[in-house]
């Protein structure tokens, strides 16, 4: 029971970064939001660090760096997405990151079996409802599709970010190193990226500590998960924590006043179907 509270939970924490993080990207440059998230990121999980003193493996930080690469260019994709008032085409469609992996199965000339391939058709049958323009508005010029091509790239970033560091995470201890090295090199590779697209912004010593608070919530639902996994069910707990993008409906929903068409909806529910049967699988 312990580990579905900690599933649920790590979803809800989740949703909830993801729904900040566009929010301050409605107001602020994307990279601001980005590097400010990461950094407080990097300073939880450094302290963590210090104070379990894991063995530190020389692939779990080159791996870790690389993915920190990946998970720069999902976040910056999902916020500037969200910003856009289209939490029911970008959250659900970046959660769909978990595809690639078992794409990457496929590739290697391995079965990764009937309910995963079931996963992927749900998932590519929402992918293809949320692209639809939006009951009784017409989109000449394609406009329509800029949330969709973020969630998307969201979603390939995140994929990635999955498979390099599943390289990375042969043991506990190379797992929190990995991830620590990716925050690290996210955090880097985002301002760079921000400088020479002279993106970033000072927010000031108050909003930074605002921005800052996406990054302490989405380590608490990196821990929660992790706990999760390690006291219960790892598929009840990976199914679970794939419906973070519900709370980022709700939460767009209360205070955001946000609207669904019934499309919107029926494909969000597609794709976080097939997310689901594939953690489960």
């Amino acid at each position: 029971m312990t580990s579905i509270f900690l599933g649920l939970g790590a979803a809800l924490a989740w949703g909830t970064s993801d729904f900040l993080g566009g929010r301050f990207t409605a107001r602020l440059p994307v990279f601001t939001v980005s590097l400010a998230s990461h950094i407080a990121a990097t300073l939880l999980l450094a302290a963590t660090v210090l104070l379990l003193r894991p063995e530190i493996g020389r692939e779990a930080l080159l791996w870790g760096l690389t993915a920190g690469l990946a998970t720069s260019f999902g976040g910056m994709a999902l916020y500037q997405g969200l910003s856009l008032g289209e939490s029911a085409v970008v959250a659900p469609l970046s959660a769909c990151g978990a595809v690639l992996p078992v794409a990457a199965v496929l590739l290697t000339g391995e079965s990764p079996g009937n309910v995963a391939l079931a996963g992927m058709a749900f998932a590519f049958a929402g992918i293809i409802l949320v692209s639809l323009p939006p009951e009784g508005r017409l989109f000449p010029t394609g406009h329509h599709l800029r949330p969709v091509l973020l969630g998307l790239a969201a979603a390939l970033a995140f994929g990635l970010f999955f498979l390099l560091i599943g390289r990375a995470s042969s043991s506990d201890g190379d797992a929190l190193v990995a991830v620590l090295a990716a925050r690290f090199g996210a955090s880097l590779s985002t301002a760079a990226i921000g400088r020479a697209a002279r993106g970033l912004r000072w927010p000031g010593a108050a909003g930074a500590l605002r921005l800052g608070s996406i990054g302490v919530v989405d380590t608490a639902a990196n821990l929660a998960f992790a706990l999760a996994t390690s006291r219960g069910n790892v598929a009840v707990a990976s199914v679970l924590g794939s419906l973070y993008p519900v709370q980022t409906l709700l939460l767009a929903r209360l205070f955001t006043g946000e609207r669904f068409t019934a499309r919107r909806l029926a494909g969000a529910g597609f794709a976080l179907a097939g997310v689901a049967v594939i953690a489960a699988s």
